[in-house]
Formats: C-alpha cells, structure tokens, sequence
C-alpha cells in the first residue's frame, strides 16, 4: 500500500473512532436513563424502595444505611409538584436527573430551614401554576422532559428505622394538573 492509501484508512478508522465516541457519550446515558424510567412504571408518582441488600441495583452502587425513594417524572403531563418532609436529625437529600442522568438539582437537610419542602418542577417556557402558600419551596427548570427525582435518607440508628420509613412515606410528586383535579 502506498503512503497516500495508508494516510486515508488512518484517516477513516480516526472518524469513525470519533462518531462512536461521539454517539456513545450522547446516547448511552439517554438509553440508560430510559430503560431505568421503563422499568419503574408509569411517571408522575413517588416510590418507595425497599431497604437495599446485597441483591439490589435499582439505585447505581446502593448503600443499605440509605433508604430511597425514587420519582420518575414526565413533564410533557403538565408542572410537577415535590413534596417531601425533611428530618434534621439524620442525613436526607433529594436530587433530581435529567434524561441523559445528568445530576440538576439537590439538596440536603442542611439547606432546608424548615421540617419539609415543596419542589415545582417545570420546563421552559411551561407557565407557573397558581400556587398556594409553602414554607419551603423550589421552583425548578429542568433541562429535559424526563427524568427522575431521587430522595435519600439516612437511617442513623436501626431503633429509628420505623419512624424514618414512615416519614419517608409521606412525599409525594404528581403533576399539579392531578394535584388540581382530586381536590
């Protein structure tokens, strides 16, 4: 082969070396995303996972010291409305992942003055909804239609368990428009 042949499958195997690498980084973690949205059901609705154990991968590398609570959303339905009680005596987050996992929001029980808080959840452009009065509350541009809204806490002491699952269970996330329409 002569220099100029060698020159251009270089050439070739470089581009489509970069068009894989390109694709890869674009689209894999919009496929990730996705598959995890597909495989927790319909969006719009808080879940609550179970304490994680050796066996369990609903959330990358869980720690059974956290227990999760987990909201896919789509705001293609309308606004979202958050709302979560926040314990000051033990770690607590949420966080919130657009549709290409890219971390957007969070916050922990140390930014939150009060005992709980009211995420609104919209895209650009979407109008505000009328809202009533919330002690806490965090108006939030996403960056994509979908996505997933990811609450941690921490159990401190095994004697707490109880207590910090059942305040967990009382967040909850629907679209405002469903918010409006069960009242």
């Amino acid at each position: 082969m002569s220099r100029r042949e060698w020159m251009y499958w270089i050439a070739a195997t470089l581009a489509v070396a970069a068009l894989v690498h390109i694709a890869t980084i674009y689209a894999l973690p919009r496929r990730i995303m996705a598959r995890t949205l597909a495989r927790m059901g319909p969006p719009n609705y808080m879940r609550f996972g179970r304490r994680p154990d050796e066996n369990s991968r609903g959330v990358v590398r869980p720690s059974p010291d956290l227990l999760y609570s987990a909201c896919p959303f789509d705001l293609s339905k309308g606004p979202l409305k958050i709302t979560a009680r926040v314990p000051h005596s033990t770690y607590w987050s949420v966080s919130a992942f657009d549709a290409a996992t890219n971390n957007f929001f969070v916050r922990d029980d140390n930014q939150i003055a009060g005992d709980s808080i009211e995420i609104i959840a919209l895209r650009p452009g979407m109008a505000l909804p009328p809202l009533d009065n919330a002690p806490e509350r965090v108006i939030l541009f996403a960056p994509t239609t979908k996505g997933l809204f990811l609450i941690r806490l921490l159990i401190d002491d095994e004697k707490n368990l109880p207590a910090l699952d059942a305040l967990r269970h009382q967040a909850s996330c629907a679209t405002v428009a469903a918010l409006r329409n069960s009242r």
